[in-house]
């Protein structure tokens, strides 16, 4: 067991005694004294006194110590994520320098399946890399081969997350280089007769057009057209080949030309050469430079995926920015740009003109009364009046005496008559707010008004007409209500010649950071606005919104008290950290952390998982896998 700086710097005194025994190979005296270490200890073992402990029993080396070790690191692997794979590579790596190949291999193979999972390599990839655990566990590779290996699989880690499909391969030549001792090499892409340079190490992209590449070219050509590697050993070659003449002037004793295994016509090629005896341009060395062929490959991939995501991000949110200005000069009240707003506006335009009853439907807080008003504003009784009231928050007689008036005497108070909504809107337009919550008579009374258009006051006689365009709105599932009986059907027509659905705020995925540019000014009213830091948008983006615009108002006017230049996660209320599981939330696992942030994501993107995938700051590859474990953990 070697000494391990890094740590050695997380051991406490009385665990020093632990680490010296495991140098002095004395393992079970020092698993011993962890244990009672551990024993006396009210806190929880850390990260690195656990790899510790797996080490040791590595080093105890019993099938069952053995065991214990791999579900030491299993729970390692569960807890703490993307360390799992260097706890494997490094366990690996000391058990193919000690001569344990199966041991090995066993650790190897588990790193190459995290490899798997983040990166999603092909299964060409998959084949080159059991084929090589294979070779190690049966002990046909040597040191250098099994350090290799190592290397070439934290390197596929490293590369799954590359984002520049020029920067890979780049970062895939230097490491084929290195890997075959090479002194110069190039990556080129084949499109027909032209060769694109994408990546060199001592030698110019100039350079490859010369003359003296005439027969490098050949075998460039010759392999993006086979698909198969070709090794050249100028020593090895007959003396009437052409590689003979052209690559021995050089002074090349050695060229080696791999594919990039990529679907399609246009065809990736790692080419390497050198002059002295020392590089490893041979059989064996072919293996591996495959193997990192076929992880640039699937890295390739993902990064050109990435990089048409990108643009067609950039060109969704143009064509947004754009809807958002051209709407915002129609409906400059309205904030808006996501799919759900867009078809609001279509059905606004449909509606607004013709003078019709409108029923808005919506939860509490979207907006209801600010579109009821742009209705009437931008319809045809936008010269007269705009008459409000809200059904839910008056008692049924005072409800009516205010929708219909009154005459003197008509009831105890009634000093004097007075008129009602209904004709103080004559000509233009009254908004019944909350709807829904009227008791069964008022609704027939107000079915009759709408059917006969005349109006007679409470404890009156005679009948007056008005003309009244009506406006109403309700949080309510009306459709609901009334196949329960709860709200009348007659009614319900008469009231919904037009729809207009409000969508809630998470249903408005990207609207949130335009609702925030709009109100954080206007609340500020000369202020200084505060800046979100990016953890802190992604928190209000996630949060399912209850109480919708109206709340995300009262959320910022809080933030504006703070008086702070910057507002981070931790000045967000409590409310909005709760959601995801913060602070004073319900005891859960991190899984069920995780599983609320998805939930929270989808539901903001409205089920699009491309929009959910940003809004989490992951990939939609590995939202798929993290969707896809769950679904398959909730089978029976």
């Amino acid at each position: 067991m070697h000494e391990d700086q890094g740590t050695r710097r997380y051991l406490s005194d009385e665990l020093s005694e632990v680490f010296e025994l495991g140098l002095d190979g004395r393992p079970s005296e020092a698993l011993e004294r962890l244990d009672r270490a551990r024993a006396s200890s009210a806190e929880p073992e850390s990260l690195a006194l656990r790899l510790i402990r797996a080490r040791l029993l590595f080093e105890i080396g019993s099938p069952e110590a053995r065991a214990s070790a791999l579900e030491v690191l299993q729970r390692l692997a569960r807890e703490n994520g993307d360390r799992r794979r260097r706890v494997q590579l490094a366990l690996g790596r000391q058990a193919a320098r000690e001569g344990r190949s199966t041991i090995a291999a066993e650790f190897l193979q588990r790193a190459i399946s995290d490899v798997r999972d983040f990166g999603g390599h092909g299964e060409e990839h998959d084949r080159l890399l059991g084929r090589e655990v294979a070779r190690l566990r049966d002990g046909r590779g040597g040191a250098t081969a099994r350090d290799d290996l190592v290397a070439l699989i934290d390197f596929g880690h490293r590369l799954a997350g590359a984002s520049d499909p020029r920067e890979l391969l780049s970062e895939v030549l230097r490491e084929a280089v290195e890997l075959a001792g090479a002194r110069r090499g190039f990556v080129v892409l084949v499109r027909g007769e032209e060769l694109e340079c994408i990546a060199t190490h001592a030698v110019a992209c100039g350079e490859i057009e010369r003359p003296e590449f005439k027969v490098s070219r050949t075998l460039i050509r010759d392999v993006s057209e086979t698909r198969r590697t070709d090794l050249l050993q100028i020593t090895e070659l007959p003396a009437d080949h052409p590689a003979t003449e052209s690559l021995g002037l050089l002074g090349i004793q050695s060229a080696v030309c791999v594919p990039i295994p990529e679907p399609g016509p246009e065809a990736g090629v790692i080419y390497l050469d050198d002059c002295g005896a020392k590089a490893r341009l041979e059989r064996g060395t072919l293996d591996l430079l495959e193997l990192l062929a076929a992880q640039a490959a699937a890295a390739l991939d993902n990064a050109r995926a990435h990089e048409k995501k990108n643009r067609a991000l950039e060109r969704a949110e143009e064509s947004l920015r754009r809807a958002r200005l051209e709407r915002r000069d129609g409906y400059d009240v309205i904030v808006g740009a996501s799919d759900a707003m867009q078809e609001m506006y279509r059905r606004l335009d449909q509606l607004i003109p013709t003078g019709d009853p409108v029923l808005i439907l919506g939860e509490t807080g979207t907006g209801k009364e600010l579109l009821a008003r742009l209705v009437h504003e931008r319809g045809p009784r936008a010269d007269e009046e705009l008459v409000t009231i809200n059904c839910g928050g008056l008692a049924e007689s005072l409800l009516e005496s205010e929708l219909f008036g009154h005459e003197r005497g008509a009831f105890t108070g009634a000093d004097r008559a007075r008129p009602g909504l209904f004709e103080l809107a004559d000509g233009g337009t009254l908004f019944l707010d909350e709807v829904g919550e009227m008791s069964s008579r008022m609704q027939a009374a107000l079915l009759r008004v709408l059917e006969s258009g005349e109006v007679r006051r409470v404890g009156g006689r005679e009948t007056s007409r008005v003309d009244v365009r009506v406006i109403s709105a309700t949080h309510r599932d009306l459709e609901r209500d009334v196949k329960q009986g709860a709200f009348r059907r007659d009614l319900y027509y008469r009231l919904n010649v037009f729809s207009l659905n409000v969508p809630p705020l998470r249903r408005r995925p990207g609207d949130l950071r335009l609702l925030v540019e709009m109100l954080f000014p206007r609340l500020a009213a000369g202020r200084t606005v505060p800046r979100f830091t990016a953890r802190a948008l992604a928190r209000l983006e996630t949060y399912h919104w209850p109480g919708n615009v109206r709340e995300l108002d009262n959320v910022l006017r809080r933030l504006l008290a703070l008086g702070a230049e910057r507002i981070d996660e931790a000045d967000l209320p409590a409310e909005i950290l709760r959601a995801w599981g913060d602070d004073e939330s319900p005891p859960g696992s991190l899984r069920e952390a995780e599983d609320r942030a998805i939930r929270h994501a989808l539901e903001t993107a409205g089920g699009n998982k491309v929009k959910a995938a940003r809004i989490l700051g992951i990939d939609r590859k590995t939202l798929y896998t993290k969707m896809k474990r769950r679904a398959e953990q909730a089978e029976p």
